[in-house]
């Protein structure tokens, strides 16, 4: 090989290392695998079918109360009068030949963690501890209501023992509708009581609400801490949800992780607070679950180890809490 043909062949070679060398394009290996849909759908058989309920009526409804099997009361009145379209025009109740009331229901740990529905407050992310937490829409011939101006609904939630404190608390959403934490009315929510026939009295909340999501809470009101647990290098964002299941009260956090990393944070956690730390996974085909007591403390970073579960045992134990 003559002296210019390898000049040539080393320039060209340099040339290749370097562009190979300096590519932007070239895609990072993540070891973890997307698996939030798979999780959805398991999440959602978690919640019993007795915690929605539809109502139809049709035409000209009288001041009514609705009743879930929950035990969860809606009072609708003046219903001529109750409700409007999405561009604020009245909507009488005679008018509509299909109407629906949808109520939800959300009385335990389990279906708090399942629906994605944290008792946490916006926006300074405060723990909140939940009495309980309802749904309600209505809809005319499959399109959504509102109330009109000025117009409420009176929502009973049941309750063994009632506490002081409870406010009422409505949704905050995202651009795409999902839950994001709880936005303070300022209202309180009342204690209330009711027969059930037979002599016997419910005790309960009654709250002054409007449609969507509406949550009898109050806040817990500690020192809080950064809490985070730190998984093996499997486990990520994609494929991974954890929570703070709070032992003692109805209140659940969820963790916030990355999508290249394997902790999981929660900021605004209460000191002192035994809880169980719930972490559900899915990698390829294998489902995962960790369940650790704890009690929060100042600034933890806590290892955790999930263990392989069916996808039967995860569920019953979502269903469990």
């Amino acid at each position: 090989m003559s002296h210019l043909q390898k000049t040539l062949l080393y320039l060209l070679l340099s040339t290749l290392t370097t562009v190979w060398g300096c590519r932007k394009d070239v895609e990072k290996f993540l070891p973890y695998t997307p698996a939030q849909e798979d999780l959805s759908l398991l999440f959602q058989q978690a919640p019993g079918p007795s915690t929605h309920t539809v109502f139809p009526f049709g035409g000209s409804i009288p001041d009514t109360t609705l009743t879930t099997a929950s035990g969860v009361r809606v009072f609708l009145a003046d219903t001529e009068n109750l409700f409007a379209d999405d561009a604020g025009t009245p909507v009488p109740c005679s008018s509509c030949p299909d109407l629906k009331i949808a109520v939800t229901t959300v009385l335990s740990k389990g279906d708090l963690m399942a629906r994605r529905l944290p008792t946490v407050a916006t926006p300074n992310g405060q723990m909140l501890e939940s009495a309980g937490a309802v749904q309600v829409q209505a809809t005319c011939q499959g399109k959504m209501l509102q109330l009109l101006p000025g117009r409420y609904i009176k929502v009973q939630i049941p309750a063994p023992a009632v506490q002081s404190g409870m406010e009422v608390f409505t949704g905050a959403t995202d651009g795409a509708n999902n839950l994001t934490g709880w936005n303070g009315t300022g209202s309180a929510a009342f204690w209330a009581e009711w027969p059930l026939g037979g002599g016997v009295q419910q005790t309960g909340y009654e709250l002054i609400a409007q449609l969507g999501w509406s949550n009898c809470a109050r806040p817990v009101v500690e020192q809080t801490a950064q809490f985070c647990v730190t998984l093996p290098e499997q486990f990520s964002a994609l494929n991974t949800r954890a929570f703070l299941v709070f032992d003692n009260i109805r209140s659940v956090a969820e963790m916030k992780g990355e999508d290249n990393t394997s902790t999981f944070c929660f900021d605004e956690a209460p000191v002192g607070y035994p809880v169980k730390i719930v972490v559900v996974s899915k990698t390829g085909g294998q489902y995962w679950l960790a369940q650790k007591p704890w009690e929060l403390g100042q600034n933890a970073n806590l290892p955790v180890a999930p263990q392989p579960q069916t996808d039967k045992e995860v569920l019953s134990f979502i269903k469990s809490l």
